[in-house]
């Protein structure tokens, strides 16, 4: 896999110009990846109304997307492998532009949920071949560096997602605004074609390797990974994590917070864009941070107690303002970014044989539930709401549907209390694996 095979059979001794363009071009794709990943957030309504969708209905289309894009994970890695960056990431550029395009082509449900299949298929080769050609093109030393600025040119992405494109919906409808980001696809995915190169030397390299080299194949390093209690207790601590990026940021944000504070559709955009500033600005500094102290339980503990009190706060504050959720939603974003740090912590609870799989297990995790997530606020959202409008809910509803980011936050605060401390563990090299 990548992380493990890349990164240590692979890299150059520094940086280069054609290294900094080529890593760019791939992390374009991220950030496009990340804008079509939350641009519903900003037209949910009018998503629920054209396609004739109760919250619930539109919760479960919208989260085909991680339904393909979590299992997809486990063949990434080897895919890049097998086939090289530019054969894989060109095509799964194109087949995400394909469902922008996709979505506004009718009214069907079983349409727009093809769309997120598409979206999300695309989708899931865009963090780990952007890293992969991190590790081809950089040093090792940097690879952290450049994961902390890949996830913020991601969260960027997010906030074009939910601020810009509600301003774009208000002005050309969303139909037009989903046309305009399949050509923006098209123009992200002919740069990949054109920039990022057809071979790579640690590719070339890894061809020589003996099977033994490789380290365990694909169930192998599976079982090794999901049979590690630690390995799902990092998950689920960045499971918990995520969900307010999930459930607030790339779907339901805006409308809870037009519904608890009155605002406009574009404020509330703005509100919930301040999510991904807080990622965009903590996410490197908390990886930055938990490697110069050597700590990662107590990150993860210190986070997820973090997002268990804001997240209570933005449930039970009665009348709250525009301005009050812009900063609880920074203060949220700031708590919860140091969920980059459970992917470290899973791989070094595991072999460096399978650092790779450890990596794309922990991220299946995270994006499955994350889908799941989505879903159930919105199943919530109908049970309590209760006024048969399917698609404008009374704002007690959305009081009761919150109400699941702090006891998600919760059962993650319990699940980063079981693990153990992991840093030390990068300092002892392992005994071998039992290879297949």
């Amino acid at each position: 896999m990548i992380f493990a095979g890349g990164a240590q059979g692979g890299g150059v001794a520094k940086a280069t110009g054609k290294g900094w363009l080529i890593w760019l071009t791939a992390a374009l794709f991220y950030l496009y990846e990340f804008f079509v990943r939350v641009a519903p957030a900003a037209m949910e309504p009018e998503l629920q109304t054209a396609f004739q969708l109760s919250a619930a209905g539109l919760g479960a289309a919208m989260g085909v997307y991680y339904f393909i894009y979590s299992p997809m994970q486990l063949l990434a890695g080897s895919l890049l492998d097998r086939f090289g960056a530019k054969h894989v990431l060109v095509p799964a550029a194109l087949i995400c532009t394909i469902g922008c395009l996709l979505e506004p082509l009718g009214s069907s449900p079983l349409l727009l949920s093809t769309a997120r299949f598409f979206q999300g298929f695309g989708s899931a080769f865009a963090f780990v071949g952007t890293m992969y050609l991190a590790a081809e093109w950089f040093p090792r030393s940097m690879l952290a560096m450049l994961s902390g600025l890949t996830t913020s040119l991601g969260m960027a992405g997010a906030i074009l997602g939910n601020a810009g494109i509600a301003a774009v919906v208000k002005k050309i409808e969303w139909h037009n605004a989903l046309y305009l980001a399949g050509a923006v696809g098209i123009v992200v995915t002919v740069l990949i074609a054109l920039i990022v190169p057809k071979e790579s030397r640690a590719r070339q390299h890894r061809a020589q390797e003996t099977e033994l080299e490789r380290g365990p194949g694909i169930l192998k390093s599976l079982w090794i990974v999901y049979s590690n209690p630690q390995s799902w207790f990092a998950g689920i601590a960045g499971t918990a994590l995520y969900m307010p990026l999930s459930v607030l940021g790339a779907l339901w944000g805006e409308s809870y917070i037009s519904s608890v504070t009155g605002s406009s559709k574009v404020e509330a955009a703005g509100a919930v864009s301040m999510l991904y500033v807080g990622w965009m600005v903590g996410g490197p500094l908390a990886g930055w941070f938990s490697d110069h102290k050597g700590i990662r339980r107590a990150m993860l503990l210190y986070a997820g107690a973090a997002t268990l009190l804001i997240s209570l706060v933005v449930a039970v504050v009665p009348h709250l303002s525009v301005p009050a959720a812009y900063v609880l939603l920074l203060l949220l974003g700031l708590a919860s970014c140091s969920q980059v740090v459970c992917f470290v912590t899973a791989v070094e609870h595991n072999p460096p044989s399978v650092a790779g799989t450890a990596i794309a297990a922990t991220n299946m995790m995270i994006m499955l539930l994350g889908g799941i997530g989505e879903w159930a606020f919105g199943a919530i959202l109908e049970f309590f709401g209760d006024s048969g409008d399917a698609v404008n809910f009374p704002e007690s509803a959305y009081r009761k549907a919150i109400l699941l980011l702090p006891v998600i936050s919760a059962l993650g605060l319990a699940a980063a209390y079981f693990l153990k401390e992991s840093f030390r563990k990068a300092e002892i090299p392992p005994g071998p694996e039992p290879m297949v």
